[in-house]
């Protein structure tokens, strides 16, 4: 978590570009269809990162706990959240050790955890572990067959200090065989690339005509969810 603990100064950085900002609001909007958060729910963002999640459920009137392994990450969100006065509980842990009881959370959410992780199924049962009766699992990935998925593995391959050399991207077939008895959709976005964004309106009608008319696998983008 070394590398993640130098790169928390920095990590907001991308949702503060153009080309950033969209693809933010993709991924939000399909976590945000798949999850369907109720003010009053206890709340888990796994891998919580900057907190970018966590503070937009906590702004929804979710009880939310943020975990990551790294300190750095989470003294960022924790800052952040002061700013804007938002009570949410910050823990540095392990995704594949989840220190909570069984069923505590209405819904768990995670977006790119996945991939840096080296069990990632086994972090699934345990999110699904903690999940209470009825509750959702809610995942973001990145498609590893998408200009996405090559783009970004190309860059852990150029840059070994890249955060991307330590990624495992993922198919759809390997996403859904995951927990296969609780799984129960899996959502596709973020058709739009570099090559043909232009700005952030643009993109998001030119995403919406994908959406209808790409093939699926080509979505840089997958949002599945379990039901417990």
């Amino acid at each position: 978590m070394a590398l993640f603990d130098q790169e928390a100064s920095t990590y907001d950085n991308w949702c503060n570009t153009p080309l950033g900002s969209f693809v933010d609001k993709v991924e939000r909007e399909l976590i945000a269809k798949s999850a369907q958060p109720q003010v009053g729910e206890k709340a888990l963002d796994l891998g919580c990162g900057t907190g970018i999640f966590a503070i937009w459920l906590a702004k929804q009137g979710l009880d939310v706990t943020g975990i990551d392994l790294s300190s750095e990450m989470l003294a960022k969100a924790q800052e952040k959240a002061q700013r804007e006065d938002l009570a949410i509980h910050w823990i540095q842990a392990d995704m594949n050790r989840l220190p909570f009881d069984h069923e505590t959370f209405d819904l768990v959410i995670g977006n790119i955890v996945l991939e840096f992780v080296e069990n990632p199924e086994k972090v699934v049962a345990e999110a699904l572990r903690v999940l209470k009766k009825d509750g959702r699992l809610v995942i973001g990935l990145i498609n590893k067959e998408s200009y996405w998925g090559r783009t970004y593995s190309q860059k852990g391959k150029d840059n070994p200090d890249s955060v991307f050399a330590h990624a495992h991207f993922y198919s759809e077939q390997t996403i859904v065989s995951w927990e296969t008895r609780h799984f129960a959709s899996l959502d596709y976005g973020l058709f739009v690339t570099p090559e043909n964004f232009e700005n952030e309106n643009q993109a998001l009608e030119l995403e919406k005509k994908l959406s209808r008319t790409a093939a699926k696998n080509q979505a840089g983008f997958f949002v599945a969810r379990w039901n417990k």
